[in-house]
């Protein structure tokens, strides 16, 4: 399968590596071009397409994961370039690979990459009940946190809250999740919890602190 292969509607996932990080969204195909590859809709932050590319290190790559609609195997597409193109008046990704490959699922997926955060915060109960916590790092499937709770249980539904900066933007989390873990320690209580409801914002986020590890790392 080609690129060129894809057809207008289909689903694709967009993964964006940086570093031993990587980030991943879904997002839908508007159409292809035989040797300019296939345009699909853009990652949306407060209502801008967010350009990757632009003061972006250089360890920064993209691949481009779908599902054939005729074998049903998995297809990616890797080390694709995504440039932010024009088309009547609104921006989408041009998405460009001159290789194609078909993997299963498990072999081409890594580990959720987590960014560290060490940033206080609070936490809200179902009940109602709140209480400071200090959040320890975060990915788009799991974040976990220092508290001073002892009546939150394995199983309870929390709302983590906390401010950071990354990448010279200011960001307001609010963080739904699901206890899976809980362990006095001598700080507090350690909770994990597995992320219920994923945004925008908080891909944004990710990909953000990803890129300023990069900076601080000299990696650029």
């Amino acid at each position: 399968m080609t690129i060129d292969k894809l057809v207008a509607g289909q689903v694709v996932t967009l993964e964006i590596l940086i570093g031993d990080s990587s980030f991943e969204f879904k997002t839908e195909v508007i159409g292809t071009n035989k040797g300019t590859g296939a345009l699909v809709k853009p990652y949306i932050y407060n209502d801008t397409v967010v350009d990757f590319t632009q003061g972006s290190p250089q360890g920064l790559s993209f691949c481009l994961h779908c599902i054939d609609p005729v074998t049903n195997g998995r297809v990616v597409w890797k080390n694709v370039s995504v440039t932010v193109v024009n088309f009547k008046g609104i921006d989408y990704y041009a998405i460009d690979a001159k290789a194609f490959g078909k993997i299963a699922a498990s072999s081409e997926r890594r580990e959720d990459g987590r960014v560290i955060v060490k940033k206080p915060g609070s936490a809200l109960m179902e009940d109602g009940r709140r209480f400071s916590v200090s959040v320890l790092d975060i990915s788009d499937s799991g974040i976990s946190f220092i508290g001073n709770s002892f009546r939150v249980t394995i199983g309870d539904v929390v709302e983590v809250n906390f401010a950071d900066k990354a990448n010279d933007s200011d960001f307001s989390l609010a963080v739904k999740a699901r206890i899976v873990r809980a362990e006095t320690e001598r700080r507090g209580v350690f909770y994990a919890g597995k992320i219920l409801e994923r945004d925008n914002k908080l891909l944004a986020y990710l990909c953000f602190k990803g890129l300023d590890k990069r900076k601080d790392t000299g990696l650029e």
